[in-house]
């Protein structure tokens, strides 16, 4: 995963290029708010279905997600968070406290 953070001037969102390489996932999460994403490229699915070039998902801390890119190729997203995710695998969970929105 590569994460490429977006300068906008709001200070309450962050915003964010994703790209995750074909077959390549982040790792199981919830929000502590929400999440609007766009597919620019690509494919990736999760627990709720696929989601291609030009769909539009809005995730938020009901939403427990694993995004998975399409084997068949890389996925470029941009992103709008309004607080930082929150990881569920035990391994990751130490970095939630670390955790914070990059809004600029």
């Amino acid at each position: 995963l590569r994460i490429s953070r977006l300068r906008t001037g709001d200070i309450n969102n962050e915003f964010a290029l994703y790209h995750i390489k074909a077959g390549g996932s982040i790792p199981e999460h919830t929000h502590r708010g929400t999440e609007l994403t766009l597919v620019l490229e690509g494919s990736f699915s999760d627990e709720e279905g696929d989601y291609h070039r030009g769909d539009f998902l809005l995730r938020d801390a009901a939403h427990v997600h694993t995004p998975t890119a399409a084997k068949s190729g890389d996925c470029v997203c941009v992103g709008v968070l309004d607080a930082p995710v929150r990881f569920k695998p035990w391994q990751y969970r130490v970095l939630n406290p670390l955790l914070r929105l990059q809004a600029h």
